[in-house]
């Protein structure tokens, strides 16, 4: 087996996709050495001078099928990995390209005298994506539990057998239509270990929901609610779904409707540095209503803020305010890997609601 290595710093994995520095390459022709990835590892660690220890919590393995589309994801990837120290195993599969290229970037990051991420890029193109799922499998730490970001579509052999290796597998369905949480369902209605961004992205409003309906004066009408409405922004989007797909599993017999209306936020360009949440994109919620007689509970969100409202509770008139968090890249990513093995099973519920309401809409 032939093989090219460049020490130069940042040299491109492919058209179009930035240098970074700080990175060992090398390219191989027929297959890839799991040895030599390893020795460039090593050295690797050692450029930085003799580190005391390595600190390493889990197997993050990223499954991109372009280089831009992990370029696009990297920064979560590393981020979350400032939180959960790991070993990175990014997999490039572009079948787009006909020319047969393998190639691996390695590098690490310090923390305080530790090395704190291990990062391993493998990418192939053309017929040569064959030899990636093996690789990948043998660069793995034994010992340590596997997680998978899944960067495509929830289905496909590939994704099957992820099912069946991985400990968990977090997918995001807001960057996909509606439609394929019924894939989702039909893949946790087998015991699949799925986390969803979409799920952590409603994390606020689920928390809203529930801090309102516990103010003290509030909580004779609990058992109480019989309706709730959700409006998405421009267009009825995974996180809608499994709001009320998360409401209807905790209250039985109730009736919901989501729809849409308006359209997502233009992106301001602050000239400050300060973080600020996320605009509402296409899809994202808007408002959620749910009623309880006499009480109408009205949850909506003005640019980084959501309000609760109550109207009808012979208390009087109820308002709530709460600021989102500021989005950072590989903060929803960060939340889902608080659960390394198994399945949230509220959320595995949620999903299997929201399957059945998207299945009644259509």
């Amino acid at each position: 087996m032939e093989e090219i290595v460049s020490d130069a710093y940042g040299e491109p994995i492919s058209a179009g996709a930035a240098p970074h520095a700080g990175e060992l390459t090398v390219k191989f022709e027929n297959a890839f050495d799991l040895a030599r990835i390893e020795t460039l590892l090593r050295q690797a660690r050692d450029r930085g001078g003799p580190s005391v220890e390595t600190v390493c919590t889990l197997n993050l393995v990223a499954i991109h099928f372009s280089a831009a589309q992990y370029e696009k994801a990297r920064n979560a990837l590393e981020v979350a990995a400032t939180l959960h120290p790991c070993r990175i195993v990014a997999v490039i599969a572009d079948q787009g390209t006909q020319e047969e290229s393998l190639t691996a970037r390695l590098s690490v990051v310090r923390t305080g005298g530790a090395i704190t991420l291990e990062r391993i890029v493998l990418s192939a193109t053309g017929r040569a994506v064959r030899h990636l799922e093996s690789a990948m499998m043998g660069l793995l730490r034994p010992d340590l539990p596997m997680v998978v970001v899944w960067g495509g579509r929830p289905q496909g052999d590939l994704l099957r057998r992820v099912v069946e290796s991985a400990d968990r597998i977090i997918t995001d369905s807001g960057a996909r239509p509606p439609g394929y949480l019924a894939e989702t369902a039909a893949l946790l209605a087998k015991g699949a270990p799925i986390g969803d961004l979409a799920w952590a992205r409603i994390f606020p409003w689920q928390s809203l929901a529930a801090d309102t309906l516990d103010v003290p004066d509030l909580r004779e009408h609990r058992g109480n609610i019989r309706r709730a409405r959700v409006v998405c922004a421009g267009a009825v989007g995974a996180e809608g779904l499994l709001l009320l797909g998360w409401m209807q599993s905790r209250l039985k017999r109730l009736e919901v409707e989501i729809g849409a209306e308006g359209g997502a936020d233009v992106e301001e360009v602050s000239s400050t540095p300060i973080p600020r949440a996320a605009p509402i994109g296409l899809g994202h919620v808007k408002l959620l209503e749910f009623v309880a007689p006499p009480a109408t509970f009205t949850l909506r969100r003005e640019k980084g803020v959501l309000i609760s409202q109550v109207k009808g509770d012979d208390d009087g008139y109820c308002a709530h305010r709460v600021r989102l968090p500021p989005e950072m890249p590989g903060r929803l990513l960060a939340l889902e890997l608080k659960l390394l093995s198994g399945r949230d099973e509220l959320y595995a519920q949620a999903v299997q609601a929201a399957a059945k309401l998207l299945a009644a809409r259509t």
